[in-house]
Formats: C-alpha cells, sequence, structure tokens
C-alpha cells in the first residue's frame, strides 16, 4: 500500500486496460489482383491458416469466429511471438503448398518480392484505430527457422491481403482513466502494436497525448540523451520489444518517475520485475503473475485506480498522524528538560498530560486517520515529518516555557503556572490540527492546502471541551486544573495566536529546514 501511494507514473499496454482481451475481424484488403475478384477464395485461404495454426492466439481466435474452415497438415510452425511480430504455417497439401505468413506489415514488407502500396493503405486502417496485419505466401516451401532454431523470415514472399481487426473498447476505461488523472497518476502506453492503432484508440477513450507516437524501429536510432528526453514527452509508444519496455521503464525511474507496471506476457516480465510496482492481470502468463506485487482478479482494470487511491489516502492518513504525535511527544519532553535545566518546579503532572494528549492528540488522530484524502506521497516521509515537527515543537515548548516561568515569577504558585501551562499548550496544540490539515491557503504551511474543514472543525469543538472541564469543578479538580482570570485565559489565547502566526512564517521561510539542514 505504501509503494502504491508513490505511483506517479503508470505504464500499460492498451489490451486489457483500453480494451478487453476480445479482437473481432473486420475485413481483409486483398493486395494481389488474382484475389480481388475472389474474396471467397481468399476467406477459404485465412479460415485454413487459422484452423491449422496450433497456437491459439487471440488473431488467430478472431479469424476461427469469423470464417468457416479446416485445419490441413501441418509441416512446420512458428508461432505468434511478440518479439518476431510474425507467425507461419509451412504447408504441403493439395489444395495449400507453400509457406504463409502473418505479421506486422513492417515487419514482413522487406521481404516481398513485389512492391506494394502496403504502407499507405495500412496506415489509413491505423489510424481508425484498427490491427493491421499483413498476410503473405510463398509458393516453395522454405524451411522457417535457421540451423540454430530461431526464427527466420524467408525472402521472395507474395502479399496477398491486409487483415483488419477492431478491438472492443472497455465501458469503464474513461471512467477509469479519469480517476487515474485526479489520483495525479500520468499515463504512458506501451505496446507491441502500431503505435498509430495506439494512438486511435487512445483518443477514443478520451486519453490526453502528449507528443508523437515512437516506434520502437524509432527508439533504436535515438541515442540515449535524447531518448531520455523524448520518453518523458511522449505517451504512446508502439512496437516496442520486451527489452525495450525494460529500457523505458529504467528511463522513466532515472527522471525521478516512481513507476508501476501493468503486463500479462512472458514478454513483460523484465518490465514487470524492473518497475516500482509490477501488477498482473489474472488473466495472463504463469511468470508474469509470479513477479508481480499486484494480480488483479478477474482482469479488473478499473480497481486498480482504486488501489493507488487508498494507498495514498492510508500513507497520508498516517503522515498527519505522525506529525501530531511526534510534535506532542517532541514539545512536551524538551519543556521537561528545560525547567529541569534552569532548576524550577517540575512542569507537569501524570493527569495534566492527560489532558493535553487526549484532546491535542488523542481524539483528533482518529479522525484524521478516518477522513485522511488521497493525495501525492512524500518520497521520504521521514523528512516530510521532520519539517512539520521540528519547527512546532521548538516553538511551542519556548512558548510554553516562557508561560511557565512568567506565572511562577507573577504569583509563585506552581498549580497555577501548571495550569497556566497546560492551557497554552492545548491552545497550541489545537491550532496544530489545521495546519495539518489546512482549510484555506492561509493555514498552509507545514503542509499543503487540503480544502477540508472538519478537522478544524474538530479543533474548535475540543476547545469547546477544554472548555467544558474548566468550567466544571469536578472534572477541573480531576485534572487537578486551578481557575484562571478572564484576562488570563485571553493573554494565553493572544499568545498562542501569536505563536501560530511566527510559526507559519517559519513554515514558509524554511528557516528551520535551512538551520537543520532537513530535505
Amino acid at each position: 500500500m505504501e509503494s502504491c501511494s508513490h505511483v506517479d507514473l503508470l505504464c500499460l499496454d492498451k489490451t486489457g486496460t483500453l480494451t478487453t482481451n476480445r479482437i473481432n475481424f473486420e475485413g481483409a484488403l486483398a493486395l494481389s489482383d488474382s484475389w480481388t475478384d475472389r474474396p471467397g477464395d481468399l476467406n477459404s485461404v485465412l479460415a485454413t491458416f487459422a484452423f491449422s495454426s496450433r497456437s491459439g492466439d487471440r488473431t488467430t481466435g478472431a479469424l476461427r469466429e469469423a470464417l468457416d474452415g479446416e485445419a490441413r497438415p501441418v509441416l512446420e510452425e512458428v508461432p505468434f511471438s511478440s518479439e518476431y511480430r510474425w507467425s507461419g504455417l509451412a504447408l504441403d497439401d493439395p489444395g495449400m503448398t507453400g509457406v504463409y505468413l502473418l505479421g506486422a506489415p513492417e515487419v514482413l514488407e522487406p521481404h516481398l518480392a513485389e512492391f506494394a502500396d502496403i504502407e499507405s493503405q495500412a496506415e489509413a486502417l491505423t489510424r481508425e484505430g484498427l490491427r493491421v496485419l499483413l498476410f503473405a505466401h510463398r509458393p516453395k516451401r522454405v524451411g522457417l527457422r535457421n540451423p540454430s532454431g530461431r526464427p527466420r523470415l524467408p525472402d521472395a514472399l507474395n502479399p496477398l491481403c491486409l487483415l483488419s481487426f477492431r478491438e472492443e473498447l472497455r465501458t469503464d476505461a474513461q471512467e477509469t482513466l479519469d480517476h487515474f488523472h485526479r489520483l495525479g497518476v500520468e499515463l504512458k502506453i506501451i505496446s507491441g502494436d502500431n503505435p498509430q492503432t495506439v494512438a486511435a484508440l487512445a483518443r477514443q477513450v478520451g486519453l490526453g497525448l502528449k507528443g508523437e507516437p515512437l516506434s520502437g524501429v524509432e527508439l533504436d536510432d535515438i541515442g540515449e540523451e535524447q531518448l531520455g528526453e523524448l520518453a518523458e514527452e511522449t505517451t504512446i509508444f508502439g512496437r516496442i520489444s520486451p527489452q525495450q519496455k525494460q529500457t523505458l521503464i529504467d528511463l522513466f525511474q532515472e527522471k525521478g518517475h516512481y513507476v508501476a507496471m501493468i503486463g500479462d506476457g512472458v514478454n513483460d516480465v523484465l518490465s514487470l520485475k524492473e518497475s516500482q510496482v509490477g501488477i498482473a492481470m489474472e488473466g495472463g502468463s504463469q511468470a508474469a503473475r509470479s513477479v508481480a506485487d499486484i494480480v488483479l482478479l478477474g482482469d479488473s482494470f478499473a480497481s486498480l485506480p482504486i488501489a493507488l487511491r487508498e494507498g495514498q489516502r492510508i500513507v497520508k492518513g498516517m503522515e498527519d498522524v505522525v506529525r501530531l504525535l511526534l510534535a506532542r511527544t517532541l514539545y512536551v519532553m524538551l519543556l521537561i528538560v528545560a525547567t529541569q535545566i534552569v532548576g524550577v518546579a517540575f512542569p507537569v503532572t501524570p493527569k495534566h498530560n492527560s489532558i493535553l494528549a487526549l484532546l491535542t492528540v488523542g481524539i483528533p488522530i482518529f479522525a484524521i486517520a478516518a477522513w485522511a484524502r488521497p493525495g501525492a506521497a512524500p518520497r521520504s516521509v521521514i523528512r516530510s515529518v521532520s519539517r512539520f515537527v521540528w519547527p512546532a515543537s521548538i516553538t511551542i515548548a519556548m512558548v510554553a516555557l516562557g508561560v511557565y516561568l512568567f506565572y511562577l515569577a507573577e504569583t509563585g504558585d506552581v498549580s497555577i503556572a501548571r495550569t497556566a501551562l497546560t492551557t497554552v499548550t492545548i491552545f497550541c496544540g489545537l491550532l496544530l490540527i489545521p495546519f495539518v490539515e489546512p482549510p484555506t491557503q492561509f493555514w498552509v504551511g507545514g503542509d499543503e492546502l487540503s480544502g477540508d474543514w472538519r478537522p478544524s472543525a474538530l479543533a474548535l469543538g475540543m476547545l469547546g471541551v477544554y472548555g467544558s472541564v474548566m468550567a466544571i469543578p469536578a472534572l477541573r479538580n480531576f485534572f487537578e486544573l486551578t481557575t484562571l482570570s478572564v484576562e488570563s485565559y485571553l493573554g494565553l489565547g493572544l499568545v498562542a495566536v501569536a505563536w501560530a502566526l511566527l510559526l507559519r512564517i517559519l513554515w514558509r521561510r524554511r528557516v528551520f529546514e535551512r538551520a537543520l539542514e532537513i530535505g
């Protein structure tokens, strides 16, 4: 939960996040004249390819749903891989012989035997948000692997058609992205698909895009220093290999981001391990689930913002609670040490300390924890808390010591001095609460603006409780307090207000931070 609270950059693939895991076959655009007038024959070849494939990927599954066909004997098969971005079959059947390949147009195009205006036609389809693949054929059968067993593309391929597939957008995608935006989490889409296709889908769900979409081929031609700047200014990355995903994660972290990564395949394992928060889909591979910190049950992308929000809320609430607790502990400790150095009577009794703790931290911290709101968590809770605690504690201790010594000198009565000290420390402790959760810009100094008036109203209520304790003799005697004059209460109130104004100036000018070298 703490790690989730720090996430300010989320890297994701469009599949399973912007879209569901289903794709639908839209159609085939014939590239060879011999197929233009015979779409039925072309569909038959596509169906045979899909039903003969044993890999069972989403693309062949979509073809099987849309077309009727039957399997043929397969001599050799290369299943689809995100590393190679193509799949292939070698058939030896009277109806279909040779090698058939299905893959990204830019991957297969260099191996075509004849020129075809593939790039412009494919680009027109991708800008509509369609996933586009090239289907090619070589009549003469050749091996699809090199002597070491690695897949290789044969040359002299004939382009048959461009296949287009439409991915189903998640109905809650836009709402989920808006939720991330409200949490202050930036989104980067890193996909193996065409960057223009990914960009078109991102626009359909209302994702604001920065920069032009980048492809993996373009990233290989960019220097490391320039790549870091370009990656920071770009939202969409397409045709990205597993190694490039890992490189991008490293670059984002070097820029100071706390990175979460969503993945579902074996090709995402490297980037999942590299990110600070690895997130896998339940329907993804076992390898991805094994290395992930979080697994989204039911592949529910919409549940992720809730987890990040809860992480932010818990850590922010914990931070506010720790500020109040440490501030009170420190100023009481400093006060006790200071009075012993000066050589005067012990400043507080256990009963004085109990009402001080109850009203300034005991009750308020429960409410502050319950009312905690999400927000960007600090990189270092210790530094953030220190910036608040040291100025508050030291100044409260100085004010309380001054009040205690003044009343001792004026009255010579330790019980009156202790009551005055308890009163002013309660006033100051309650004034700390709106500084912890600033309701308006005026109170901003030790923490950022929250706009929540409830903690301030609670502080006012605790002041009323203290007034009741002082007004009811039985309660006043129980806590060993003495009645003060109206002028004393007003004077102590003015002292607390002056202290609050001084503390606000010290925070805003970062006096203690520079003196103590915090942050």
